[in-house]
């Protein structure tokens, strides 16, 4: 962190630059922002800098295709890495002080630039600034959005038995129906929705995907789940299968940990909602555990058990999802028993906890 000189209002903080030709700004401030091209410069110091997206991982499906006959019924701009940080990724945001930013912008390096870094001002002349916490909550957007655009698959809806659905893929694709069952199976779920043929009949049709139908009014989805928090559990999910199913290659269990890693390197993720930050506290002590990380388990195990506050049977989704995550984690027999419980009592709870008990049945104690 570079601390020569203080602002005017005598703290630091972050300023914004910006560079027309966005594909420069990586190899600028990876090589050269500390590099002083003049014999008489003074090698800047260590300074924090954060650029949205430079090293963002693109999802293959979403990469452009070489085809005039591209099908886009499954594009997401939102998961399209390049359609989403075509605004941001000329920016580049740096931590320090007036005299700093003065600094950069009169390197030699930038000077000879064809387009020079610049700083955006306010309509007063200013430089731009913004809080710490303002660009904490920043980061911590992109970050997610980062993870969605990497990692992610898109979202399915959150369906209930008797919701009405339109098929959107596989062989039963353009027809309307009702689900009438729920399958969970090694945490994957399957539907049998009926449709209404030849005349008057209906046919139930089970083995749908999950993911080949959509809600015909998503008010009917109850309450539709974070898509960070979705794609974790997708995540964990798969990955659960590998440790407590059918063994895997030693290929899969290499590229089982390097996901974990991965996912690990999100863990200080926040979320405005205090239900979803208790969720991703649950996901991160299962994503310990499948690390065999004892001191992360023991740190998640605690702070998941504060949020229980000492609940005994679980009456919510939530206090569930909670003791789910600790049973998967702890292997404690009483878990189980509590879980399995809220779950023969409550029908209707949240698929995502009965995918995740599925599982969880594999487990030998």
């Amino acid at each position: 962190m570079n601390t020569n000189g203080l602002d005017i209002n005598g703290t630091q903080r972050w300023y914004i630059l910006r560079h027309p030709k966005p594909t420069l700004i990586d190899d600028i401030f990876s090589r050269k922002v500390s590099v002083s091209l003049q014999v008489d410069e003074v090698p800047l110091g260590a300074f924090e800098f954060f650029i949205p997206f430079c090293e963002i991982n693109f999802r293959p499906s979403m990469m452009p295709k070489e085809t005039d006959a591209y099908d886009d019924r499954h594009y997401n701009p939102m998961l399209d890495g390049e359609a989403f940080r075509s605004d941001l990724h000329s920016y580049v945001f740096v931590y320090g002080s007036e005299k700093l930013i003065d600094t950069i912008l009169l390197r030699s390096w930038n000077r000879n630039l064809k387009f020079p870094l610049r700083a955006l001002r306010e309509k007063n002349g200013h430089y731009a600034t913004l809080s710490r916490e303002k660009m904490d909550s920043f980061r911590n957007a992109i970050q997610q959005r980062d993870f969605q655009i990497s990692e992610s698959h898109p979202v399915t809806e959150d369906v209930r038995k008797d919701d009405a659905v339109n098929v959107v893929d596989g062989p039963m694709k353009g027809s309307s129906g009702y689900v009438t069952e729920i399958r969970e199976r090694n945490g994957q779920v399957s539907l049998t929705v009926a449709f209404q043929m030849f005349g008057n009949i209906e046919v139930q049709v089970p083995g749908i995907q999950i993911d080949h139908v959509q809600l015909q009014d998503s008010r009917t989805s109850h309450l539709l789940r974070d898509s960070v928090l979705s794609n974790f559990e997708n995540e964990l999910i798969d990955l659960l299968c590998h440790r407590h199913g059918a063994h895997g290659s030693a290929e899969q269990n290499k590229a089982d940990s390097r996901q974990l890693d991965f996912l690990l390197k999100y863990a200080e993720m926040k979320f405005e909602n205090d239900e979803d930050s208790s969720k991703f506290t649950a996901l991160m002590l299962i994503c310990a555990y499948l690390k065999n990380d004892a001191a992360l388990v023991e740190r998640y195990t605690l702070q998941v058990r504060q949020l229980l506050e000492d609940v005994e049977q679980p009456s919510t989704d939530l206090q569930c999802y909670l003791m789910t995550a600790l049973f998967i984690a702890t292997h404690d027999v009483n878990l189980r028993h509590r879980v399995k419980h809220y779950r023969q009592t409550h029908p209707d709870c949240s698929l995502t906890i009965r995918r995740f008990q599925s599982i969880a049945k594999k487990i030998k104690l």
